[in-house]
C-alpha cells in the first residue's frame, strides 16, 4: 500500500502535465480535415517553414560560437571565467519582457527597421546562445587539459586538434546544445512578436487567432504534429543512448 501511495504525486503531476497536450490531441483527430488544411494552406505552411528556418539557423549559429567560446572560458584566469559566466547567465535570468524591449531599442538606436530574417536570426541567436554555452561547458571541463597540447606535440595544426580532437570529445554536448537551441527557438513569441518586422512564425499566427477569439481547428492539428515530433525524437534519443551505454557496459 505504501508503494502505491509514492507513485501517486508523480500520477498527479504527470496528469496536470499532459491533460492540455492529451485534449488537444483528442480535438485534432476529431477533425482529420484539418490536417489537410494544414498542409494546402500558404498562410500557415509559410509560418511553419519560417519557425523552422529561423530555429535551425540561430540554434546553428548559436552552438558554433558557444562551442568556440567554451576553449577560450577554460583557459581564463579564476575572475575572468566567474566575470564572463555572470555575463552569460544575466539574458537567462532577465525577463523575456526586458529582453524583447532592449532588442527594440537596440534596433532603432542602430536604424535597423526592416531587416526581416536577419534580425530574427539574431534575436534567436541572443535567445540559444547563453543555455547552449551552459551545456557545453561542462563537457568541456570533463576533458583532459592536456589532451589539446599533446595533439599539437604530434604534429598537429592549432585548428587541426581543435576539429580532429576536441570537436569528437564534445560532439554529444554540442549536439544537445543545438537541440536546446532549436526547442528554445521554437517556443518563443514575445522575441519574435517584437521584432518580427512582418516574418510570421507558428507563435505569432496563433496569438494572432487567440486575439481574435477565432482559433481554427489546424491549430489542433499543428500542435499534435509538434508534440508527435518531439515525442519521437525523444524516444529515438533515448533508446540510442541506452544501447550505446549498454554496449559500453
Amino acid at each position: 500500500m505504501k508503494k502505491y501511495l509514492l507513485w501517486l504525486p508523480v500520477v498527479i503531476l504527470l496528469f496536470f502535465l499532459y491533460l492540455p497536450i492529451i485534449s488537444i490531441v483528442i480535438k485534432s483527430f476529431g477533425n482529420i480535415e484539418s490536417f489537410g488544411e494544414l498542409f494546402t494552406s500558404k498562410k500557415y505552411i509559410g509560418a511553419i517553414a519560417n519557425t523552422f528556418v529561423i530555429a535551425i539557423v540561430s540554434s546553428l549559429f548559436a552552438t558554433i560560437i558557444a562551442t568556440m567560446a567554451v576553449v577560450g572560458i577554460t583557459k581564463m584566469g579564476r575572475r575572468n571565467k566567474t566575470a564572463t559566466m555572470i555575463v552569460n547567465q544575466l539574458p537567462i535570468v532577465n525577463a523575456d519582457i526586458v529582453v524583447s524591449f532592449s532588442l527594440v531599442l537596440l534596433f532603432i538606436t542602430l536604424g535597423i527597421y526592416n531587416a526581416g530574417y536577419l534580425k530574427l536570426f539574431f534575436c534567436h541567436t541572443l535567445i540559444a546562445l547563453p543555455f547552449v554555452l551552459l551545456t557545453i561547458l561542462p563537457r568541456m571541463r570533463q576533458l583532459d587539459e592536456n589532451l589539446y597540447d599533446a595533439a599539437l606535440d604530434l604534429g598537429a595544426t592549432p585548428f587541426g586538434a581543435f576539429w580532429r580532437v576536441i570537436i569528437p570529445q564534445l560532439m554529444p554536448a554540442i549536439v544537445n546544445g543545438f537541440l536546446l537551441g532549436f526547442t528554445l527557438s521554437l517556443d518563443d513569441f514575445v522575441i519574435t512578436q517584437y521584432n518580427n518586422d512582418g516574418i510570421h512564425t507558428i507563435s505569432t499566427v496563433i496569438y494572432s487567432a487567440i486575439a481574435k477569439k477565432d482559433i481554427p481547428n489546424v491549430f489542433y492539428a499543428l500542435t499534435t504534429i509538434i508534440f508527435g515530433i518531439i515525442l519521437v525524437g525523444l524516444c529515438v534519443y533515448n533508446f540510442m543512448f541506452l544501447r550505446k551505454r549498454g554496449k559500453q557496459k
